[in-house]
């Protein structure tokens, strides 16, 4: 890894499949009146907030343009429920569906929909998905961090996202070993989910390779991921991806 300052927010590296090269393009810029903040003052018990990864910041500039519309949301990994509460404030009229290894249906309400399924299984993932609908504005990976959970994920979701919908994949720090062990990074990384997205920013033309995605997964994500944003956030040395999918 390359050496970062100690504070603030570096945007390691982005890159668009369109204008190849160029740089992804920057998040919407808000209308006048319109504060940027309100989704962080909404993470009050999550580590998506400044309490830890603040991942917030980031993810308001590419998600305000919704804040009042009924979009779909589907989030991997429930924990004491903090996210759902900071979606459910943030998007007043958004429906959320997150998945978890273990029965958290005490976070079901109107808006809010839990399912307990193992994000590496396929058949699994697609039960949760299918009980929202299936067709999600956001998709986010909150789970389990292992390289094998992560790519399995992005692979078999993908398809869920909505033309011009976000995958968002967290925590992508623990592809460093060194830093954090145990995630399933083999010998070298070749297998980590860090390699795996600058690899293929790095291809010419971009092209995604996974030892645990089907051909016909990384095939479409081929086709159909517009542009990557990696942010490493420096204060929290915790890593984010943030995936676009294309509108046509």
């Amino acid at each position: 890894m390359p050496a970062f300052p100690r504070s603030g927010l570096v945007f390691i590296l982005s890159l668009s499949t369109i204008a190849s090269c160029t740089g992804a393009p920057a998040p919407a810029v808000p209308a006048a009146g319109f504060r940027l903040g309100g989704l962080t003052s909404a993470a009050r018990d999550t580590d998506k907030g400044p309490s830890l990864h603040h991942y917030t910041e980031i993810y308001e500039r590419f998600l305000f343009q919704w804040k009042d519309d009924p979009i779909a949301i589907f989030e991997i990994g429930v924990a004491n429920g903090g996210s759902l509460k900071m979606w459910q404030e943030y998007f007043p009229n958004a429906t959320i569906v997150a998945a978890d290894i273990e029965d958290k249906s005490r976070f079901d309400n109107a808006r809010v929909k839990t399912v307990v399924a193992d994000q590496s299984n396929r058949d699994q993932l697609r039960r949760a998905v299918d009980a929202g609908g299936g067709r999600y504005d956001v998709l986010l990976d909150d789970g389990g961090h292992t390289m094998e959970q992560q790519q399995v994920s992005l692979g078999y979701l993908f398809p869920a996202v909505k033309p011009g919908g976000f995958y968002i994949l967290e925590d992508i720090h623990t592809s460093i070993p060194a830093l954090w062990p145990d995630y399933g990074v083999e010998p070298g990384g070749a297998n980590s989910t860090l390699r795996m997205i600058q690899d293929y920013m790095g291809a010419a033309p971009p092209a995604f390779r996974s030892q645990y995605m089907l051909p016909a997964e990384v095939a479409y994500l081929d086709q159909h991921v517009e542009y990557i944003n990696l942010v490493y956030r420096t204060d929290s040395r915790s890593m984010v991806a943030i995936f676009r999918k294309k509108t046509g």
